[in-house]
């Protein structure tokens, strides 16, 4: 077996280990999101009873807050599902053929991508709930007349769940920076928004029962809609730019520059990067001397994949050589010398 050889099969080894950790960190991130599920519905139900025994508005939207939750971590479970299902016969409801299309590795990128798709179906759903509780709030707001102040249960049930979702916004960020999810880390800045909301909520029900005011209940619960619309569109902008393949410009910039440092690469022509998922993918197309071999070449690539591995976590490097027209023949200029 020659060297080219054994370095193609080592990087086809190196791929498949990075494939099956990203598989092995979604499968920790799913089972850490059954844990949101459930608290997320014991909050839920809590606040919803105690809004309608301490007459709170606010309570209640931030019960639907927390229920929105409760649907958006449910929608990641099946997206993570799906991510991770490398077993399965058919990608989306579609079959797949053995004999024909792509190979099992090349198609776990696209499951990847499965991940960010569910994600932006959760923000749908949030930017809904938002949108109706914002709606009921304002229709509240006009409809204060024999309307009472809301009673410290329902600031009860405001603490308790202030207390459930510091513990899920902990529990999140802890996950996601451990398995490098994009999902938990999203669920962790919607978590740490409804501590937030929960917070709030407690605040305002203390404030209209203190001071007798039933209307700062309903102010408050259309300010709560409107954080949780912001948190909705915050991750559905996420979401569009990393299906669009929109890649942060200064993070090509560096990449890019990297690349021009590298001994034997005259200039880079062109770069495209994208993410499939939590996968970095980087494309480009390089100058460089026309007279190098094709050893030189395949040298030079490893060079440059294994430095944007090590510094940027590229997952695959795609590079096309194009020959430098202004690089000098070595054999004319050996003519000419004997000449």
């Amino acid at each position: 077996m020659n060297t080219i050889t054994k370095h193609f099969l080592k990087e086809l080894q190196q791929q498949r280990v990075i494939r099956q950790n990203e598989i092995k960190n979604l499968k920790n991130a799913k089972n850490s999101l059954w844990l949101n599920v459930m608290i997320y519905i014991i909050i839920t139900l809590v606040e919803y009873w105690l809004s309608i025994i301490g007459n709170s508005q606010a309570l209640r939207a931030d019960a639907f807050n927390n229920l929105s939750g409760v649907i958006s971590t449910s929608i990641l479970i099946v997206g993570l599902f799906e991510a991770t299902n490398i077993d399965d016969d058919d990608f989306v409801g579609k079959p797949l053929s053995k004999k024909y299309g792509r190979s099992r590795d090349a198609l776990q990128l696209s499951r990847f991508r499965l991940e960010t798709i569910f994600t932006l179906i959760t923000s749908f759903v949030i930017v809904l709930i938002a949108l109706q509780i914002i709606f009921q709030s304002g229709i509240s707001l006009f409809h204060l007349s024999g309307k009472g102040s809301p009673n410290l249960m329902s600031a009860v049930g405001a603490a308790i769940a202030t207390l459930m979702m510091l513990f899920v916004w902990y529990l999140n960020r802890y996950n996601g920076k451990k398995f490098n999810s994009t999902s938990l880390l999203a669920a962790a800045k919607d978590s740490l928004g409804d501590v937030i909301t929960s917070l709030g909520t407690m605040v305002t029900v203390l404030l209209s029962y203190f001071l007798k005011l039933p209307w700062i209940d309903s102010v408050v619960s259309i300010v709560i809609g409107l954080f949780i619309l912001w948190s909705g569109l915050k991750i559905f902008q996420e979401c569009t730019l990393n299906l669009a393949d929109y890649v942060d410009p200064k993070l090509e910039h560096k990449i890019e520059e990297t690349v021009n440092k590298v001994n034997g690469v005259h200039k880079v022509l062109e770069l495209r990067s994208r993410y499939n998922g939590n996968i970095f993918i980087v494309d480009m197309f390089i100058l460089v001397d026309p007279n190098k071999t094709a050893t030189e070449i395949y040298n030079l690539d490893e060079k440059i994949e294994g430095k944007l591995r090590k510094e940027f976590n590229v997952f695959d490097t795609t590079i096309t050589i194009v020959p430098d027209s202004n690089t000098p023949d070595l054999e004319l200029l050996a003519q000419e010398s004997i000449k």
